[in-house]
């Protein structure tokens, strides 16, 4: 008897302690968001719930920039960029829930993408809680497919970028020729290695087809064929939402498949510093690593989170990996253009040299004077993200930088076409009480400095080539490999790489559905639109074209392929056949041959069924 009591006794208090544990364990914060109707005004009244959340907490989530004007709840308040943040004043709660609702008027949500997102739970003391968020969205019409293509007869030759049918008498660069005699024996001639790489791209394309449809082919075959552009690049952005080593290795095992031989890499901008530079560790310790601001609202850990909102999380390369990168890109015959945008889109590096100002005293590498007052909301919605151009230490900073990367690409054993610095979107009222076109003149000479002493050449966005004096655009022009024409018809006298929003850059959506992801600015482009994309209609000495995929909308490596697959082949296709015109015939292409190709590799892609 006395063994059953003691049974008991112990069961009891085992579930007395259990109950106080459950008791004293903080429930799940979570949060539940309510899509409201547009309404007469235009606005839509949005509702919000958070559950679990205690008296004076604080909610961080990430959203696009939108006027939010609250009627119901606490006040919410913008931060910088896509960060957002509610304060919990004790009167707002349900005490006996931990639940706060708040009702705001704001934008109709024009895609589901465009929800808040990445809710965080910030309490003094403790450590920062990612909340379970639960969506009720507005009901919406089914996809419909936007276009048909017609099946037409495909050959076997037919691949992507399409065989030209012609004879070159005076072969370029990338020129290659393969002849199948009667037998299926091959011999390939080319003008450089890139061109014998190129014949080994289309004969792998053709192994499969040449044979399994062997009765339509007749041998003897002789194929000739060229890129009508020496650059055919791809823009990618990794500074928003960053793609490991492997994700990069499959981006360019798809150029290469598509003979592209530029990848323009992103890799600094206001949300990440994505390259090790050893001799300054703050810039990846600090700039390359994502934490919410402390309780004064001063990022003291790291940067604060981008759109996607993750922390704790390192986004950057190191110098190996970077070098890995290179080698992998060269033996594809892939140049690497690595970009640091400047002189705007330049928070993550100001932020990260502030770190180490404070970590050691040092502020010969400041890029951001302190007693700068400007006020100015750039393009992205940040208010600090602009460099002092007039301080010395920015050119030291940067000296420093291309030094490394100077010293990277040769240690790899591989080229360095050019530097990109950017130069685009430097908001209005940045250097307030100076002259904004002297402020332009520094820069630029600055950075020019910069290349001849290192014998480097420049790239840079279009915006670097307004408003300069002569003799800076006469200088300019000797050390610049090329800019990237983004947002006009190009420009006359200056070697253009054409990257027109409105045909090549992938992030922006396929159409108008909210189901589909990506922002809109610039209009929808798809692979029909894209196709139509026609470069000898823009001005300048034209060496290419580009596709851009920035990754502000992208959550995974399924969304960046997603983004760009079908429709980074249609400017592949423009590098490489400047008129090519029959889309249906290039869409059951890729239908026939790049398709089975995607779903073997578990790749995903949109189709015109979507």
């Amino acid at each position: 008897m006395s063994l059953s009591l003691s049974h008991s006794a112990f069961f009891v208090c085992c579930g007395i302690t259990l109950t106080l544990l459950a008791a004293c364990t903080p429930k799940q914060p979570t949060a539940e968001w309510i899509e409201g109707e547009t309404e007469a005004n235009g606005q839509a009244l949005q509702t919000l719930v958070l559950r679990n959340v205690p008296e004076g907490s604080r909610v961080w989530f990430q959203e696009l920039f939108d006027g939010k004007t609250v009627i119901e709840g606490p006040e919410i308040h913008h931060y910088q960029g896509t960060s957002w943040y509610i304060d919990i004043p004790d009167e707002t709660l349900n005490s006996s829930k931990n639940t706060v609702t708040l009702k705001y008027y704001g934008r109709p949500l024009p895609r589901r993408r465009w929800a808040p997102e990445a809710f965080i739970l910030q309490q003094k003391g403790e450590a920062d809680r990612p909340m379970k968020i639960n969506y009720h969205f507005q009901e919406i019409p089914p996809v419909e497919p936007t276009y048909e293509v017609k099946p037409c007869d495909i050959r076997p030759t037919d691949i992507i970028p399409q065989i030209k049918h012609d004879v070159n008498e005076t072969p370029p660069d990338g020129w290659y020729r393969i002849s199948i005699d009667t037998n299926g024996a091959t011999s390939v001639e080319a003008n450089d290695e890139d061109g014998a790489f190129y014949a080994q791209i289309t004969l792998n394309k053709l192994s499969q087809s040449l044979y399994a449809e062997t009765p339509s082919v007749e041998f003897p075959m002789i194929i000739e064929d060229w890129p009508d552009y020496p650059f055919r690049g791809f823009m990618l952005d990794v500074a928003r939402d960053f793609r490991t080593v492997d994700d990069v290795y499959q981006i360019l095992d798809l150029m290469a498949s598509w003979k592209m031989n530029v990848l323009h890499f992103h890799l600094a901008d206001d949300e990440s510093w994505c390259l090790e530079i050893k001799d300054l560790p703050d810039l990846t310790e600090f700039g390359g690593r994502h934490a919410l601001p402390d309780w004064d609202l001063q990022e003291t850990k790291a940067l604060k989170p981008t759109i996607n909102g993750a922390i704790g999380n390192a986004t950057f390369y190191t110098s190996e990996e970077y070098q890995q990168i290179l080698k992998y890109a060269w033996e594809r015959r892939i140049r690497v253009i690595p970009e640091f945008d400047t002189p705007g889109h330049s928070r993550a590096s100001i932020k990260a040299m502030q770190a180490y100002e404070r970590r050691t005293g040092d502020a010969s590498y400041r890029l951001q004077d302190p007693a700068d007052t400007s006020h100015y909301w750039s393009a992205q919605d940040f208010t600090d993200n602009v460099l002092s151009v007039d301080l010395p230490s920015v050119y030291k900073f940067y000296g420093l930088v291309f030094d490394e990367v100077i010293r990277l690409h040769q240690e790899a054993g591989v080229p360095l076409p050019a530097i990109h610095i950017g130069g685009d979107e430097v908001p209005m009222g940045a250097w307030s009480g100076k002259d904004r076109h002297e402020m332009k003149e520094i820069f630029t000479n600055g950075m020019l400095d910069l290349a001849e002493t290192r014998g480097i050449r420049l790239a840079g966005w279009e915006d670097i080539c307004h408003d300069l004096e002569p003799q800076t655009e006469r200088r300019l022009k000797q050390s610049l490999y090329y800019v990237d024409v983004w947002n006009s018809d190009g420009i006359e006298g200056f070697p253009v790489v054409l990257s027109p929003a409105s045909y090549t850059y992938l992030d922006l959506a396929y159409s108008n559905h909210p189901s589909d992801i990506g922002l809109h600015w610039a209009g929808y482009v798809d692979e029909r639109k894209a196709f139509s994309f026609m470069p000898d209609e823009y001005k300048g000495e034209i060496l290419g074209v580009q596709a851009s995929l920035w990754s502000s909308q992208l959550r995974s490596f399924d969304d960046a392929t997603y983004q760009m697959l079908p429709k980074a082949l249609s400017v592949a296709e423009r590098g490489w056949n400047t008129h090519t015109d029959d889309f249906s015939k290039f869409y059951n292409i890729i239908t026939k041959r790049e398709i089975p190709v995607w779903i073997q590799k578990g790749l995903v892609f949109r189709s015109t069924k979507h």
